[in-house]
């Protein structure tokens, strides 16, 4: 009978791993038991069966904590397709990483990496968390953590006093939270789905967070950190958030002296935000402290004024209180640089992880990433472009949205000069201009060292042999723009094959992916980088040689893109001229065929050759 069952076990892996599947969550269990606003008792059950070795880190267990969120108990189990024990984990087992990117914070991980030395193979693991002083929300139910598993069974219980409003919002799932009483003084949220089929990655889909089913809760009313607030509203959310800042904008008499001194005489108010602006990047730099209430409340200005240092909170709060002295308003503003949108109609401070500061001035708003003020003033950088936010004031909170860049001024301008000698050799110039998100692609060859930059230099030209005797960037410091120049010799840029030569007609943009269409796609085309590449190509043709092969000219115009490519020959010298738009959006998925189609084009366009043949001209 063990025999059997395994046989069929292994035919069945064999079958989900056809289909690409890699897991699958028998059950996903959520108990939690609020007793009252300042205390939870968070336990976890999730059983797993891995298919294959794609669904490996799967198996391996990682908790968030901190001192008001302590680990109470841990168990976990392998077992076999037969399911024979292969190993118990204990808790003496797991290990503890504070390890994190901010300098100081109250949060760790507890972890325990594993990895199956056979598939298929069950992992079960059950945990409790116990929470205090925190509850700004709840766990939230995420049965599905990645692209090719299915779930069997997910339940979600949460018990609250009758007497505590709690909201949900729902993202992807098409389910009923069933309200109930449990007794005159409680009352129980509960959630059960079952057979959720798994989600597939497809290209120029969606990101997954977008996609996942999932819950979130959070109660009406809090209790943080000896703070109160409410999660209504945005705009009741905003109000708590001005009550962490207010009074944090004091700064010692002597700086505003300095400050006043610095733009009392600018005859403009952005005049005076770029200099403050300036002043911020020399004098500060970006530290994060996150202990206790510091997680949601900035330092007082004073203080990262007198250390040089803060986080996103601390640093446009310190913003803020220096325009707030010139006389220049200023809202701080939270924002995700993960989330492009946030739950409708649902307040909650986990959908948020960043604070900027909004400058309204009477002509333009300026929003200011105060953490990097080398960008240039007002510039709205790719993590934050087009997100919701919540404008804080005294009045509350204000649901804003943050501006995206026109997709033709996500622009590249390439001029190429390319002087071919009879042996196949080339001298290349190069001048480049790029603005807005494609500078921001760039802009890290500006804090390059020389090796370094020739290094990603490289592999952005496509010249074989390449000799760089020249490699020069500088960036637009009151616009987001960056120009590259560079000359550039190879021994070996066209192939040659007796009397002819075979040369590459743009040096630069080879190595598009071209998507693979397939049948019965789910998800509809998202687009969510524009840009426009615009090429001016000059190729001077070496003595003795003619054209006897060239591309033909090419124009698609699609609601997603549109690409041209045009040839012309004057004397010696062939000019080509490429020009791609690419349109940020959603697109029907019935035009995915055609999308395929057009990079496939485009991808062939960037990488023909010119046949020159040696003879009479």
């Amino acid at each position: 009978m063990k025999r059997l069952l395994f046989t069929l076990t292994a035919l069945l892996c064999a079958l989900f791993t056809a289909h690409g599947q890699k897991a699958v969550v028998e059950e996903y269990a959520i108990d939690v038991d609020c007793d009252k606003p300042t205390h939870a008792i968070q336990h976890f059950r999730k059983v797993t069966t891995i298919l294959t070795e794609q669904g490996a880190p799967l198996a391996s267990f990682v908790c968030s904590c901190s001192k008001n969120d302590k680990l109470t108990r841990f168990k976990g189990l392998v077992t076999d397709a037969t399911g024979r024990v292969i190993r118990k984990l204990k808790e003496s087992e797991l290990q503890k990483t504070e390890y994190s990117q901010y300098l100081a914070i109250d949060d760790y991980k507890m972890f325990l990496d594993y990895t199956p030395p056979v598939y298929p193979v069950t992992i079960s693991y059950e945990w409790t968390i116990e929470s205090h002083d925190n509850l700004l929300e709840f766990p939230r139910f995420c049965p599905q953590s990645d692209y090719d598993i299915t779930v069997k069974k997910a339940s979600y219980r949460l018990k609250v006093p009758k007497d505590m409003n709690v909201r949900y919002a729902l993202q992807q799932l098409d389910t009923q939270v069933a309200v109930s009483d449990m007794s005159a003084y409680t009352q129980l949220f509960a959630v059960d789905v079952s057979d959720m089929p798994m989600l597939r990655y497809e290209p120029y889909g969606r990101p997954f967070r977008e996609r996942m089913p999932m819950i979130c809760f959070a109660p009406t009313d809090f209790v943080y950190y000896g703070t109160k607030g409410s999660l209504a509203t945005w705009n009741d959310y905003g109000q708590w958030e001005y009550s962490l800042i207010n009074g944090l904008d004091a700064l010692p008499e002597n700086v505003c002296q300095e400050l006043h001194q610095l733009t009392d005489t600018m005859k403009t108010d952005r005049e005076k935000v770029e200099a403050l602006y300036k002043r911020l990047e020399k004098t500060t730099r970006y530290v994060a402290i996150l202990l206790g209430i510091g997680g949601q409340k900035p330092a007082p200005a004073a203080s990262v004024c007198k250390s040089g240092y803060g986080d996103c909170k601390g640093l446009s709060n310190y913003m803020r209180a220096m325009l707030k002295e010139v006389g220049i308003d200023s809202h701080y503003t939270t924002i995700s640089t993960t989330n492009r949108r946030f739950l409708p109609g649902f307040a909650s401070v986990g959908q948020m992880n960043h604070v900027i500061l909004q400058v309204p001035l009477a002509n333009d708003t300026l929003w200011l990433e105060c953490t990097n003020p080398q960008l240039p003033l007002g510039y709205v950088h790719d993590d934050i472009a087009g997100h919701d936010a919540i404008e804080v004031s005294e009045q509350g909170g204000r649901l804003v949205r943050l501006p995206v860049y026109a997709d033709s001024a996500n622009a590249m301008h390439s001029t190429i000069d390319i002087r071919m000698t009879a042996d196949g050799s080339a001298a290349i110039s190069v001048h480049q201009q790029t603005t807005n998100q494609q500078y921001e692609d760039q802009r890290p060859l500006l804090r390059m060292d020389a090796k370094d930059r020739l290094r990603v230099f490289r592999r952005m030209v496509h010249v074989p042999q390449a000799d760089i005797s020249s490699l020069q960037v500088s960036e637009n410091g009151s616009s987001p723009q960056m120009t590259l120049e560079a000359e550039v010799k190879s021994n070996s840029y066209a192939t040659r094959t007796g009397q002819r030569l075979f040369v590459p007609v743009c040096p630069i943009h080879q190595g598009y992916t071209v998507p693979k269409s397939s049948d019965g796609r789910q998800e509809d085309i998202w687009m969510n980088h524009g840009y426009l590449d615009e090429d001016d190509i000059t190729l001077t043709i070496p003595e003795g040689y003619v054209i006897e092969a060239r591309p033909k000219d090419v124009s698609m115009e699609y609601p997603f893109a549109t690409f041209s490519s045009t040839l012309q020959v004057v004397g010696n010298t062939i000019h080509v001229k490429n020009r791609l738009l690419k349109r940020s959006g959603t697109f029907d998925k019935s035009l995915f065929p055609q999308l395929a189609e057009f990079f496939s084009t485009v991808s062939n366009a960037y990488s023909q050759k010119i046949v020159l043949k040696k003879g009479k001209q």
